[in-house]
């Protein structure tokens, strides 16, 4: 139920989000933001409101942790993929709960991450569709272009050096809300590192598929991954872009 309810959300609840998001303020990136906004604290509310009601969301899906994780250990063609056949079951079985358990910590991240996502092409969908009626979508600027304001670079040290604080202080949660925000930094760089990307290849008049097979070839690695991070964090804080444009 946790999870159609979730999907349903994630899914859904942008679209009229940003459809009201675009026309009041005329730029399609603030609308996706403000539907993830919305995505956001829905989440919120129905993870507060399953906590009251004394089913934590977590709690919930972790109840059948040591269950699935012994039948996935017992699943030969699953122990066969994930490498894990020098393993005996016990070890197996450990690995696998501590992944499933640092996928319900990051729960929260993932479904912003997938919001994300999912709200940008629902907005590019509806807005090319609002092309043919009166008073169409503002459409959104070709993604070589997008970047984050200059001032979130400083938001998100902030967040980052507060996230730390709490870590290093143990207050109990810290380590959860670390990896959550972890995860949300390094998606906000990517994306931006990934329109750099755009930026240069068809700055060099090349295809675009060449730019998106790139990034899907970073995006596959912890490496790569980390590179776009970099990349973003470096565009944002130097004006990579800005520095071509003015020596051209």
């Amino acid at each position: 139920m946790y999870t159609l309810i979730i999907f349903s959300a994630v899914l859904f609840l942008p679209v009229p989000i940003m459809v009201m998001a675009a026309r009041k303020s005329g730029s399609g990136y603030r609308a996706i933001l403000e539907g993830v906004i919305g995505v956001a604290l829905a989440m919120v509310l129905f993870f507060v409101i399953a906590a009251l009601n004394g089913m934590p969301v977590g709690q919930t899906i972790a109840e059948n942790l040591q269950t699935i994780s012994e039948n996935m250990a017992a699943n030969s063609e699953f122990v066969k993929l994930a490498g894990l056949e020098e393993q005996s079951f016990t070890e197996r079985v450990s690995a696998i709960s501590q992944i499933y358990t640092y996928a319900i910590n990051a729960l929260p991240a993932v479904i912003l991450s997938w919001a994300t996502i999912i709200a940008y092409f629902e907005y590019l969908i509806i807005s090319k569709a609002s092309l043919k009626k009166k008073e169409p979508l503002p459409q959104l600027s070709k993604f070589k272009n997008f970047s984050m304001p200059w001032k979130a670079l400083w938001g998100w040290i902030l967040i980052y050096a507060l996230t730390w604080i709490v870590v290093s202080f143990g207050f109990e949660q810290g380590n959860v809300l670390q990896i959550n925000i972890q995860i949300l930094f390094e998606l906000a760089f990517e994306i931006q590192g990934m329109a750099v990307i755009f930026y240069f290849i068809e700055s060099k008049r090349q295809p675009k598929v060449i730019a998106a097979l790139l990034c899907i070839v970073f995006m596959c690695t912890n490496l790569g991954k980390l590179l776009l991070s970099a990349l973003g964090f470096l565009d944002l804080a130097l004006g990579l872009r800005k520095v071509r444009i003015k020596r051209q």
